[in-house]
């Protein structure tokens, strides 16, 4: 920064006069700015008010959202449900006919599929007939047809046969034209439009002089030996020339091709005008229904039948002497299940020739297939399902003992009735861990320990020694100490600062023993392990000192702000922060900030009389000040303490107060643009007018009121107590 005299600005006053737009200037602007929107607005009201423009529109987005909205959940369904259900009832009340003909083709299938299927006959063909030509039936047959000078071939259809349809019609219900026609090789081909005719001639007299209902139809006529069964429909008329008696399964055969006509020719019946041709691919749907059935002669036995059944008698026989023989291995095996300690069989069976097997078992206990094979059965033959438990006899107790407690071989264990007595000698960890675990043995009252001989006791005690000497260490927590297997076991907390428990092991006497530790590293809240931490990691100043007094950390002497700050960071993150005395530490920032406050506040610009202008050498001590201001803001900022500086304006008691007031505020102003000019914020620094109302001097000299007419300096500090 330079500290060169500079002039001082010019002081300019300007007033600036407002003007207002006329009403009319108003109304065009609004018109410029809002014309379109207002134009569109109206768009948007025609569209709103026009209820054909709506239905259009939604007429389009209709089909879109409804498939939207269905592939999103079954939202739209719940909502159309009662609509739908609504018209469906109203169709049905209006007219039943239009709703029972549109569901014929789907109604017949899903109702005959909820019934047990019919029962069919079986089909004999003619291959079959002509075996019997040279049995004494078919001599008859023979001489019959000598007689009656007919076909051999049809005497015996005449008498093998049950029923068999010889022809198909199917007719358009509303013209009575044939649509198709169906029949069978064996049958001579008549005109089977004038056969079309007459059935549709009979069923309209049937329905004109019987005045028959709507829904009433004609279903058979009988003729001679045939039988003409007639199935109809909303649109087409199915008629089945039959000879013999057929069952009335063949009824739903009848159905189910006429419900297929309908269901694949619903438009070409609705709309037939004579063109059949279109139903020439019905033909497979129509040859289903040429169907037959034929008698069957009883058999007589033959002798390879009699044969097999001798031998299945035979083997039957077999079979019983190895089921006894098989029986008496299973009662074997009962028997030593039964007998053995630890196993209890509960319930036994027999499935798809395995024998199962259900009961308790004891895991100690012999193995089943051990008794399987001395019952001298497979292992295929039985399924063992055990249930675990614990016996409770004395050998089975004894050997879950041994399995346990695991005794040294120096250590004999004796059962009877309850009491567990061990003799011989053994560590004194297995003594403890064994009167432990007995003690949650069930069917063991009572554990005598007399005659065992505990070894290692010296050493025991010195390792519960130094157990007792870590718990007292700084920094060592010890949350278990025990031994096993003939080591010793130690975990706990360390902190990295407590002393090294391996330099407290050397002075016992468990130098030759093997220890183990199991150590979790933790930061303990020791003052004085706190106080250890602190000078390694802080890493604090020659100027300050770090001691412990009654629990607390005590902090003396000065340090930079920084390290300050860090400390009080560091010992909040502490769990249950420890106690802090720093009211001797003083912060070198804020001790160098309130020195710069009061050099600035000694400060006083001088200025000439009556006049906003400060004495000419006066120049240099605003340099100065403008200095030492902005030191102070940088050191606020270091701290984050708020600094604000108040330039107040003076004047002597020559004139009036009023005057005074406003040469003090122009004063001030001066002052305040030299130190924006210098670089100092504008809203850091603000005017004050006194006046006259602070003098330094009585004012009894020249020199007293040129003193009086000056510009001083007020520092105001947001300060937060860091010690606090």
């Amino acid at each position: 920064m330079s500290n060169k005299p500079t002039s001082l600005p010019p002081i300019e006053e300007t007033d600036k006069e407002g003007t207002f737009s006329e009403e009319n200037d108003l109304l065009e602007l609004r018109g410029l700015i809002l014309g379109h929107i207002e134009s569109q607005l109206a768009q948007l009201q025609v569209r709103l008010d026009d209820s054909t423009v709506r239905a259009k529109e939604v007429g389009r987005i209709l089909p879109e959202s409804i498939i939207h909205r269905s592939s999103e959940d079954d939202g739209l369904s719940v909502a159309l449900m009662p609509v739908v259900e609504q018209a469906v009832r109203f169709s049905i009340k209006t007219n039943l006919k239009v709703f029972a003909d549109a569901l014929f083709p789907v109604m017949g299938p899903a109702i005959r599929k909820a019934i047990a299927e019919a029962l069919r006959g079986m089909m004999q063909s003619l291959n079959e007939a002509m075996e019997k030509s040279l049995s004494w039936q078919g001599i008859r047959w023979r001489l019959e047809a000598f007689r009656t000078k007919k076909p051999l071939s049809e005497i015996m259809l005449l008498h093998s046969i049950v029923y068999r349809v010889e022809q198909i019609f199917l007719i358009h219900r509303q013209t009575g034209l044939m649509l198709q026609h169906m029949v069978i090789e064996q049958i001579e081909l008549q005109d089977a439009d004038m056969v079309s005719s007459m059935l549709t001639a009979i069923r309209d007299f049937v329905a004109d002089s019987f005045k028959v209902q709507e829904q009433d139809s004609l279903e058979t006529i009988r003729v001679g030996e045939l039988t003409v069964w007639i199935e109809q429909g909303p649109t087409a008329i199915l008629a089945a020339v039959i000879r013999g008696n057929a069952p009335e399964s063949l009824r739903t055969i009848l159905q189910e091709a006429l419900e297929t006509v309908h269901l694949q020719y619903a438009e070409a019946l609705e709309s037939f005008e004579g063109d059949t041709d279109q139903f020439e691919s019905a033909k497979p749907a129509l040859e289903v229904c040429l169907r037959s059935q034929y008698k069957q002669d009883a058999k007589k036995l033959s002798p390879v039948l009699i044969g097999i059944a001798g031998g299945i008698v035979t083997a039957l026989i077999v079979w019983i002497a190895f089921a006894l023989h098989d029986h008496r291995r299973w009662t074997d095996l009962l028997t030593r299940l039964n007998a053995e300690e630890g196993i209890v069989v509960t319930s036994t069976e027999k499935q798809n020739g395995t024998y199962i097997v259900r009961g308790l078992r004891d895991e100690l206990s012999i193995d089943p297939f051990i008794l399987l094979q001395q019952a001298k059965m497979k292992p295929d033959q039985v399924s063992f399902h055990w249930t675990p438990y614990q016996a409770m006899s004395e050998t089975i107790a004894l050997r879950r003992l041994r399995r346990i407690l695991r005794p040294p071989d120096t250590v004999t264990l004796k059962l009877q009735k309850g009491v567990l007595v061990a003799e011989g000698s053994a560590p004194h960890d297995w003594v403890i861990d064994a009167r432990r675990l007995v003690q949650a043995m069930p069917g063991i009252e009572t554990f005598q320990t007399d005659g065992l001989v505990e070894l290692d006791l010296d050493v025991l005690q010195a390792f519960d020694n130094y157990v007792e000497t870590l718990k007292h260490e700084k920094g060592i927590v010890v949350t278990s100490a025990e031994k096993r297997q003939g080591e010793y076991h130690i975990s706990g907390l360390l902190d990295p600062l407590a002393r090294n428990p391996l330099d407290l092991l050397s002075a016992t006497k468990l130098a030759n023993a093997k220890v183990i530790f199991h150590w979790e590293p933790y930061q303990s809240l020791d003052p004085f392990l706190i106080l250890e931490r602190a000078k390694r990691l802080l890493d604090p100043p020659n100027t300050i000192s770090l001691q412990v007094e009654d629990g607390c950390l005590v902090v003396r002497g000065s340090a930079p702000h920084r390290w300050i700050v860090e400390l009080l960071r560091w010992i909040r993150t502490i769990p249950g922060a420890p106690c802090l005395r720093a009211k001797d530490l003083v912060d070198l920032e804020l001790k160098e900030l309130l020195t710069l406050k009061r050099d600035i506040e000694a400060q006083n610009i001088l200025f000439l009389p009556n006049t906003p202008n400060p004495i000419q050498n006066q120049i240099e001590t605003m340099e100065r000040v403008a200095s030492d201001i902005q030191k102070a803001m940088e050191l606020s900022n270091q701290l984050g303490i708020p600094i604000h500086v108040t330039v107040l304006g003076h004047t002597d008691r020559t004139g009036t107060e009023e005057r005074n007031r406003r040469l003090s505020q122009r004063r001030g102003q001066r002052v305040l643009d030299f130190l924006v000019l210098r670089g100092i914020p504008s809203h850091q620094v603000s005017v004050e007018s006194i006046g006259s109302t602070q003098p330094l001097l009585d004012e009894d000299r020249e020199q007293d009121r040129e003193r009086n007419r000056r510009v001083s300096f007020q520092v105001i500090l947001a300060q937060e107590n860091p010690k606090d």
